[in-house]
């Protein structure tokens, strides 16, 4: 925990050049989780914007919301202030208009590709996007060559 909000500063690889990053919260965030990770998406993602000093505007699939208010309900048996986490039950036309016409600096989007391209345009940006798990995959000596994952290989 004492480490997510620490700086780093990197030297460059000439005379003058270098890096420094500073963490601070962003203020108001948006996180939209999808159904297939109920809770541990969601939980891992708000829990680190809490400990950042955010406040938080958390929607989950609707299919699985239930779970998730249960978690956010254990938060304030557990002493999380009420103010602190806003859960939104709401469509997608809902949630794209509360993004909108609010001031959520930072949305959280973890979902399909075509979502996520809608919200970099929605928010001007100001998106952090975990796409449908299209992500790049390395595949070990022990695969099988006769598997299909085969024909999805980059080759050089």
């Amino acid at each position: 925990m004492r480490f997510m909000a620490q700086d780093f500063g990197l030297t460059g690889d000439r005379d003058g050049q270098h890096s420094r990053g500073y963490r601070f919260p962003f203020g108001p965030v948006c996180i939209i989780s999808p159904f297939n990770f109920p809770l541990e998406i969601p939980a891992l993602q708000l829990m680190g914007a809490l400990y950042m000093g955010n406040k938080v505007v958390i929607k989950c699939d609707s299919i699985v919301s239930s779970v998730f208010e249960m978690f956010i309900r254990l938060l304030h048996e557990c002493g999380l202030p009420m103010t602190d986490v806003d859960v939104l039950n709401a469509a997608g036309a809902r949630t794209q208009e509360l993004i909108e016409k609010s001031n959520i600096r930072l949305t959280q989007f973890t979902g399909s590709g075509g979502v996520a391209e809608k919200l970099a345009r929605v928010t001007g940006g100001k998106v952090r996007l975990e796409d449908a798990g299209f992500d790049w995959k390395i595949l070990g000596p022990d695969c099988p060559s006769d598997s299909t994952l085969v024909d999805y290989v980059l080759a050089k």
